[in-house]
């Protein structure tokens, strides 16, 4: 499992194409070859911020805090034209905590790096390929690759090629295939998943597109059920209520070894205004995570909104539900955050965070707040 992880590791550093934001919930309904960003300068960010964590080990019992110092460096650059597009974009930022208890790493590496290409060979026929790669101690609630609850410091890997083509004016075909895994440095369960997938879409209207999609997974798990493989069948559309609000739908069934059960995925983007956009994901299926289970619920919102042209703000909130063989766990994290530009290319920014874990497991309770405030500019 190690090697299979290390070499997805290098391809994410070398492929030319990919899209950061391609992969995880949040990307439910999104169209890759409409939905890139075309232009964006190359630009630099750094940043700096002073937090606290109430429980730093995410423990039930005898929680420890602490206050911490996190620093981050990032680039992003984009180009392209109708034909051709490419968009790449890297960060890291380390945390440090000044009293961190036993057991926990006072110094923790947070980095990703993200690369995205489109080629439209003519007309009829689009390729794409999205690539994200991360190493974090968190868990990304809006992608779902990893358990729930933090274990310990991980790599997260995705690549996902993909071919578009338009038979006609009506009906399309959108083949792919995706392999994405996690490897944990300690204690949690590695795992490697190769995805193909074909997705037939006919266009009914200018507003209303309906699918019909076929997706077989095979997973190289180190769970104790082992390796398994996974088969979705979904009927589903893609509406444009108007030209602020769009949707998507996928539902049918899912057949993992043996056992089987319903399967949806659903998302709405609504640009409420000029100044303030939502959107909200939910998949009910088998776990997504490298373990075999009962049917999970993930779901979640997030939004933003500019006041005026100096002070944005920006809202979370994701669900997490899972039954993994009568072991009940229930997640609600939410966050807000705010930006605030001081002068030209600094801004002040800040945050904070609610985790919160019920169970059938007193052990696996646990509820931690988080606090931030620093600064960033840009080049």
């Amino acid at each position: 499992m190690k090697h299979k992880l290390s070499l997805l590791t290098i391809t994410a550093v070398l492929a030319a194409a990919s899209q950061a934001g391609a992969q995880g919930y949040l990307n439910i309904g999104a169209n890759a070859v409409e939905d890139f960003d075309r232009r964006t300068p190359f630009a630099w960010t750094v940043g700096a911020q002073l937090g606290y964590d109430s429980n730093v080990g995410v423990t039930s019992s005898h929680e420890q805090s602490s206050t911490y110092i996190s620093a981050g460096i990032g680039v992003s650059y984009s180009s392209g034209d109708r034909r051709t597009a490419l968009s790449y974009r890297a960060n890291y930022s380390p945390l440090w905590y000044l009293d961190a208890p036993s057991g926990i790493d006072d110094f923790q590496h947070n980095g990703n790096v993200g690369i995205d290409f489109r080629r439209r060979i003519n007309p009829r026929l689009v390729i794409t390929n999205s690539l994200y790669a991360a190493y974090e101690v968190q868990p990304d609630y809006s992608i779902g690759a990893t358990v729930a609850r933090r274990t310990e410091p991980y790599f997260y890997g995705y690549d996902s090629l993909a071919v578009a083509y338009s038979w006609n004016r009506r009906f399309s075909t959108v083949t792919s295939f995706t392999v994405s895994g996690v490897d944990y440095e300690g204690a949690g369960v590695d795992y490697l998943t190769y995805m193909l997938a074909n997705e037939f879409r006919y266009a009914f209207s200018r507003t209303t597109t309906g699918t019909l999609t076929y997706r077989f997974a095979m997973t190289d798990s180190d769970a104790p059920g082992g390796d398994y493989d996974t088969q979705y069948i979904l009927i589903g559309a893609d509406h444009r209520f108007s030209p602020r609000l769009a949707g998507s739908i996928r539902v049918g069934a899912s057949f993992q070894d043996g056992d089987s059960t319903p399967y949806a995925e659903t998302s709405l983007s609504y640009q409420v205004s000029r100044k303030t956009d939502a959107r909200w994901y939910s998949v009910f299926g088998f776990p997504t995570d490298g373990r075999m289970g009962n049917a999970s619920l993930r779901t979640g919102l997030t939004a933003a909104h500019r006041f005026n042209s100096r002070f944005s703000g920006n809202l979370g909130a994701h669900y997490i539900s899972e039954d993994n063989s009568g072991f009940d766990q229930d997640i609600v994290a939410l966050s807000a955050g705010f930006n605030y530009v001081l002068y030209r290319n600094v801004s002040l920014n800040g945050g904070y965070s609610l985790t919160n874990a019920s169970s059938n497991n007193p052990f696996a309770e646990f509820t931690r707040h988080m606090f931030q405030l620093g600064f960033t500019a840009h080049f």
